[in-house]
């Protein structure tokens, strides 16, 4: 009997093993499967976000060149150029958000490559807040603007640029139709950018991770969008060494700071961003 019940035993364990090492196994396959189906969701991001840019971008040349002209040419109707400039915002604002959505795609997969050149910071605010200006006639956001001169730093234009961007959107989204100010200076060490809206503000809560993923400002105003601009600029501003926070209270605005070391980055670097 002793040694029946061993033997029960035995083959229970063997049972219970066989059953683990199975169970071991389909999870390792089932990993597999979702490793492979995240890189190909990545690849398609990528593949989709530049077949939709590229297009945009030699229209977003002919609506300037046609805004230019109706601007120039004598007894032009004022409709006319109202709509070349709505058409002319509307494309830039099809491709920021396909850059976004490529931007997303590299860092979900490790793959943003930073390019670090000379960069004049002060330059790039000052150009980026001069495209701008319109849409913050559009939205009636006065937008103010006061930068140091000669704010340089070994920085990714493409990437600095895009930082400013979104934060200047986000402010001039979120900022109902109130003053905007973007500041600029340098305290010999790091670029400080600072943007500044007067709009809904946020609650302490909402602060923690309004730089999370597909995150917004909930409450007065539901935007359009995908809600990763807050994101990307983080991850952007990570890549290059530096950092980024918000000070906001509900109903008084917000206003998000960036900080950037003067110092050069590792050449030809490639960033892992989490997020």
């Amino acid at each position: 009997m002793a040694e029946n019940a061993r033997l029960r035993a035995a083959l229970a364990r063997a049972k219970l093993d066989a059953d683990a090492a199975s169970e071991v196994a389909d999870l390792r396959r089932r990993v597999e499967e979702l490793v492979r189906a995240v890189r190909a969701r990545d690849d398609f991001i990528a593949i989709a976000a530049h077949e939709l840019r590229n297009p945009m971008t030699p229209i977003l040349g002919l609506a300037k060149a046609a805004l230019t002209a109706a601007r120039n040419a004598e007894g032009a109707s004022p409709r006319v150029t109202t709509l070349l400039e709505h058409l002319q915002r509307a494309a830039q604002d099809f491709i920021r958000r396909a850059t976004r959505l490529l931007d997303v795609g590299r860092i979900e997969s490790g793959n943003l490559r930073l390019e670090p050149s000379e960069t004049d910071l002060s330059e790039l605010v000052r150009m980026v807040a001069q495209r701008y200006a319109a849409a913050a006639a559009h939205g009636r956001s006065a937008l103010g603007l006061e930068a140091e001169d000669g704010v340089s730093g070994m920085w990714d234009r493409l990437a600095a640029e895009e930082i400013v961007e979104n934060l200047l959107s986000n402010a001039l989204k979120f900022g109902m139709g109130r003053p905007v100010t973007l500041r600029l200076r340098s305290d010999g060490r790091s670029a400080v950018l600072e943007v500044q809206d007067r709009g809904v503000g946020m609650p302490p809560e909402q602060q923690t991770r309004i730089f999370g993923r597909f995150e917004q400002v909930v409450g007065q105003h539901r935007g359009s969008g995908f809600g990763i601009g807050l994101w990307v600029a983080s991850r952007l501003v990570a890549a290059m060494d530096g950092r980024i926070a918000v000070s906001s209270r509900p109903g008084e605005g917000s206003t998000f700071t960036v900080t950037l070391p003067l110092a050069p980055l590792e050449p030809d670097r490639t960033t892992h961003a989490t997020g």
